[in-house]
């Protein structure tokens, strides 16, 4: 059930009224105006008086259904996918990948890029260069994007502006970046930390999207977690929320972060010294191919995998944890393991599953919250 508007002064009922009919629309498909009535408990009159105005802005279509019977076909509405166009950002810290979506969220272009290593300044040239290139492949003019999301590896503050503890790129701690890149492209920006966004496209085209309580674990070059509570990104109070990277582990009588020795760093270190592997993806393909030593280094990946989980679901209680990240996408390997771990840590486990969007969650998160933001701008900007 879509949630009812909420009652406030003229033009801002009519734009929280005509944001709810285009989610309504975005996560239905096309609906009749008496559904719409129906879903979103307004009356008959207001429906009409949205979709002629959401008609004339050119951000819905209206037809006949096809017809499924003897009688007149009804009038569906619909989103119109080019009425305007986003932008999503997953930026890693050795890749950047960019996409372009239509209205709707079908994907027209994409570009890829290395991470610069350098400064903020050569970041933003090398994202200025993927948008225009996308752009061009999409065929969309710049005055046609009306919102970009973007993802980076690290904790953003609360206010989305400033980018912290961003250790795998070091040039953009204390970064402003959303202001920084939006005063660059000449568009609205929306920033939040990669794997906050992860759980967003999780939810949104992924395996989470029945699941309100959740979490993303991505466990790659570092070790991140984006928490959905109540079908919603949970932030913390500082934006700080899922940073499970600095959980403490005891260590020869002290305590060290679990990134240590469960990000990609930690992984190869123990590949190399256990097991005579060069790279994680070696150790992996070593444990694939039935080597001893290459399978007990694994299996103390799933246990800390497990720990990790078990400190969570603790405190949260959690229905269900989403593997992903370039360590974490090994489920063939790392699921049994980690579920039976789990049994001994806590008598609530959650459910543990990879996956389903093969390394896109964060790309897609970033598209998707830009279509949030993307819609309001054009439904409020137009009429303006």
């Amino acid at each position: 059930m879509e949630t009812p508007p909420v009652v406030g002064r003229p033009f801002l009922l009519r734009a929280l009224n005509e944001q709810a009919v285009l989610e309504a629309l975005r996560k239905n498909g096309p609906l009749t105006r008496t559904a719409l009535t129906s879903r979103l408990h307004l009356s008959k009159s207001t429906v009409s008086a949205i979709v002629h105005s959401l008609l004339a802005q050119r951000l819905v279509t209206e037809h006949r259904a096809a017809r499924a019977g003897v009688g007149r076909r009804p009038r569906q509405v619909a989103l119109n996918p080019d009425a305007g166009y986003v932008v999503g950002v997953d930026l890693g810290a050795t890749r950047a990948r960019l996409a372009v979506a239509d209205l709707s969220g079908q994907v027209r272009a994409r570009r890829e890029s290395s991470t610069p290593q350098t400064s903020l300044d050569d970041l933003l040239r090398t994202l200025d260069r993927m948008y225009a290139r996308a752009l061009a492949d999409a065929r969309v003019p710049r005055r046609r994007v009306t919102a970009l999301g973007i993802g980076v590896p690290g904790a953003v503050d609360a206010a989305g502006e400033v980018v912290r503890l961003c250790v795998n790129v070091p040039y953009l701690n204390g970064a402003e970046l959303r202001q920084a890149l939006q005063n660059r492209l000449r568009v609205a920006v929306v920033m939040d930390n990669d794997v906050n966004l992860a759980a967003v496209g999780e939810k949104w085209r992924g395996r989470a999207g029945a699941v309100p309580n959740f979490a993303y674990l991505a466990v790659g070059t570092g070790v991140g977690m984006g928490i959905v509570l109540g079908g919603e990104l949970y932030r913390g109070a500082t934006g700080y929320a899922g940073e499970v990277g600095y959980l403490p582990v005891p260590a020869g009588g002290t305590h060290a972060p679990v990134e240590t020795f469960l990000g990609g760093p930690g992984v190869a270190r123990l590949a190399r010294e256990r097991a005579d592997r060069a790279t994680p993806e070696d150790l992996f393909a070593a444990a694939r191919a039935g080597d001893p030593r290459a399978r007990r280094v694994v299996d103390q990946v799933a246990r800390l995998l497990a720990w990790t989980i078990a400190c969570v679901n603790a405190t949260l209680d959690l229905s269900l944890i989403v593997l992903g990240g370039g360590i974490g996408q090994n489920a063939d390997l790392l699921l049994a393991p980690v579920r039976e771990h789990l049994q001994t840590l806590v008598p609530f486990a959650p459910e543990v599953a990879p996956s389903a969007l093969a390394g896109e969650a964060s790309l897609l998160g970033a598209v998707a919250v830009a279509l949030r933001a993307g819609r309001a701008l054009a439904a409020g900007g137009r009429r303006r």
